[in-house]
């Protein structure tokens, strides 16, 4: 049974999940298939070179509601989760709101993110191939150390293609790189034909997620002895996140008989997947608990992008799905947080928003940082980027609550920002950071494409 201890709810290590919760099951209408680039539903045979036999299974097993959660991917879990349910009771009192608010606090772990509830499963499956070499693309040092911890525990050896931060051939997360051994490359970069055709005509920061998780997954394609490694989108990475879910929605029983609000950041959306798996079923059900997905206003893929097939890849070699998105073309403007300017959204919360169980609302970053300092004061955590999107939507309902003197509980969860030589807010504080402007022209082109393959087909 959970512990109430203050404002925190614990769970024991023996009450950790046993198995991973598929949100895909839950869905009101059936998923549409992945597809190759021949135009035809995937075949796990067509995926066995680039994943582990498992996570295929995961992936194209949509109708299946649980999957067993390996003993040694459970014995890491064990380092960091449960992780706590804590209620944010300065916060309330800062806003002097009806709303009880509670988190999730997703900081525990080797990376200081819920990035490691996936890289873990995903190394340990990798470990079980013949392979030794696991490589993906990304966007930061969270990603880069979830996934050199979780490769060092299963001794494989790591490469990650990772944006490159502007003006400079440095990638994001190049710290982190040295301190778990992983082997960073810059994106766009000189390794791979993608990565040489986007500098020559685009230039070297032309770089994306998309990018460079095109330019991981070439090299996999090429080389038998690699693995790829997804960090966000698919439906396995979706599974592996609903540990949060799972894991808060125990907690919260023991004190509030359920969310009437659960609200998460996306970027590509699998860990607000997570979150609400539990939750799913009863919504889908007509039980009205929200679920409120949060985006960044330059990149609206889901308020203002299009449901299509789309890759996941700014080339296209990897499988289509079905998902919103604002098209691979997109070139977004540079707002500081990386992690959400990808250009689609999770299938499972594609469809969700799509049968109208989910919402969707957009912030800019001034707003959103605005938000996550008034956090951080009141409740003493420094948030990290994307954590601070979701925070300005929770403050903006619990304000709500206290124009309409409603009570409410909302649920949501938080990472720390692992930024040690400045502070996240310094931009904000020396007031040299600017919303970044929806470019419709951009928007409109990309949109247009994806259309046009939409007719072709």
């Amino acid at each position: 049974m959970p512990t109430v201890l203050g404002n925190r709810i614990m769970l024991t290590g023996r009450e950790l999940p046993g198995r991973w919760l598929n949100p895909v099951a839950d869905l009101p209408v059936k998923l549409p298939p992945m597809m190759s680039r021949s135009g035809y539903p995937v075949t796990q045979r067509e995926l066995e070179p680039i994943f582990p036999k498992p996570l295929i299974q995961q992936e194209l097993g949509t109708g299946r509601r649980h999957f067993p959660i390996p003993q040694p991917v459970k014995d890491a879990y064990l380092d960091w989760r449960p992780t706590p349910l804590i209620r944010a009771r300065r916060l309330e009192e800062t806003l002097e709101t009806p709303a009880r608010l509670y988190f999730k606090f997703e900081g525990g772990s080797p990376s200081g993110s819920y990035e490691s509830n996936t890289a873990v499963p995903q190394a340990h499956y990798v470990a079980e191939t013949a392979s030794r070499t696991i490589v993906t693309g990304g966007a930061g040092g969270l990603w880069v150390s979830a996934i050199g911890d979780a490769a060092s525990r299963f001794g494989l050896t790591a490469r990650v293609y990772s944006v490159r931060e502007p003006g400079t051939s440095n990638a994001w997360g190049g710290a982190a790189a040295r301190v778990w051994d992983v082997d960073v490359e810059a994106s766009p970069s000189e390794k791979t034909r993608v990565g040489r055709h986007r500098l020559q005509t685009s230039g070297p920061d032309a770089g994306s997620i998309a990018v460079a998780l095109a330019e991981a997954y070439e090299e996999a394609t090429l080389r038998e002895e690699v693995k790829f490694a997804m960090p966000t989108l698919l439906n396995f990475t979706a599974l592996h996140q609903s540990v949060i879910g799972q894991e808060a929605a125990k907690q919260l029983s023991a004190v509030e008989s359920g969310p009437d609000h659960v609200i998460g950041a996306i970027g590509a959306g699998s860990h607000f997947a997570g979150l609400i798996a539990p939750f799913v079923k009863e919504r889908v059900a007509g039980n009205d608990v929200r679920l409120t997905a949060v985006e960044e206003a330059s990149t609206p893929s889901l308020s203002r992008g299009v449901y299509a097939y789309d890759a996941a890849d700014s080339e296209g070699l990897m499988p289509s799905v079905q998902m919103y998105t604002v098209g691979r073309d997109y070139d977004p403007p540079g707002v500081l947080n990386g992690s959400m300017r990808y250009h689609g959204v999770a299938p499972v919360v594609s469809a969700l928003y799509r049968e109208r169980h989910i919402d969707a609302v957009a912030h800019s970053q001034v707003e959103a940082y605005s938000a996550g300092l008034i956090f951080t004061r009141a409740q003493g955590i420094i948030l990290s980027p994307s954590s601070m999107y979701t925070v300005k939507e929770v403050i903006e309902q619990a304000m709500r609550c206290k124009s309409e003197s409603r009570e409410a509980v909302i649920l949501f969860s938080i990472t720390p920002s692992v930024e040690t030589e400045r502070s996240v807010y310094d931009p904000l504080l020396e007031g040299t950071m600017q919303n970044r402007r929806l470019e419709e022209s951009r928007l409109s082109r990309s949109l247009s494409i994806i259309q046009q393959q939409q007719q072709s087909e």
